[in-house]
């Protein structure tokens, strides 16, 4: 029943009776059986768009067990749709105790980063970088750096962007030719921010240049082209040369 909800899209009526089944006495005989079911009640909250709920049965079941990736890619997710901060304060009485985790650290650091303290941002994405170098913490620290020197008041501009750069070509390199797309956007959008246009004009068009099997399989996930084209369209819009950016509307964003 639970996947026949799913695919007609009544995720109303699956909350409904996955919660209904948690309830029951019969289920709580398997302990396998009971955490299947809080990770369907979990993805039911998530798919009825229920932050409240999902938010309390995704900080339970890492309470648990804190070694799944999925259930951290959950959480991430939860934690997009929620209104409220509640997460703030568990995430940091949690990283008191797991000072060292790598998922726990990069979410306190993205609620720094939110924020606007940077510092704390920065801090924490390279202790993660130093456990882990991973291509995430790395253009996450080149983020927070471009971030910083777009600061009005903030000193040494140049230097922070210097390093910001360097961060991005290390997430490059880390990230491997699989993510071309992917890197060339990212960095392409750095530019952008720091209104090196020439430098993000190279990159966007890279992104149009690019095809792989895997981007024309999930074009819906993973080919960033119509937001590289909009982005182009932007700034020649900018610069006054309305005829080159009407030709990426018209060739790429409405074909």
């Amino acid at each position: 029943m639970c996947k026949v909800c799913h695919q007609i899209g009544r995720f109303g009526l699956l909350q409904r009776l996955t919660f209904s089944a948690l309830g029951s006495k019969l289920f709580y005989e398997n302990q396998e059986r009971v955490r299947e079911m809080e990770f369907l009640c979990l993805l039911s909250c998530f798919y009825n768009g229920d932050a409240y709920f999902a938010y309390n049965m995704a900080r339970d079941q890492l309470v648990k067990d804190m070694t799944y990736p999925r259930m951290w890619n959950l959480f991430n997710l939860v934690l997009q749709r929620a209104d409220d901060v509640r997460h703030n304060r568990f995430l940091m009485r949690l990283l008191a105790r797991h000072p060292n985790h790598q998922a726990l650290t990069l979410l306190h650091a993205n609620n720094c980063l939110v924020a606007g303290t940077y510092k704390y941002a920065l801090s924490e994405y390279a202790a993660a970088y130093r456990n882990n170098p991973t291509p995430l913490s790395a253009f996450l620290i080149g983020v927070t750096l471009f971030q910083m020197a777009c600061q009005k008041f903030s000193a040494k501009k140049h230097a922070l962007v210097t390093q910001g750069l360097a961060f991005m070509w290390k997430y490059k390199q880390l990230r491997g030719e699989d993510g071309y797309h992917e890197i060339h956007y990212n960095i392409g959008r750095a530019f952008h921010q720091l209104g090196l246009l020439p430098a993000a004009i190279y990159h966007y068009k890279e992104v149009l240049n690019f095809t792989s099997p895997l981007t024309e399989q999930y074009p819906h996930i993973l080919d960033l082209k119509k937001e590289a084209a909009f982005n182009l369209y932007l700034i020649y819009m900018s610069t006054g040369a309305q005829n080159v950016a009407r030709s990426y509307v018209d060739n790429i964003l409405f074909v």
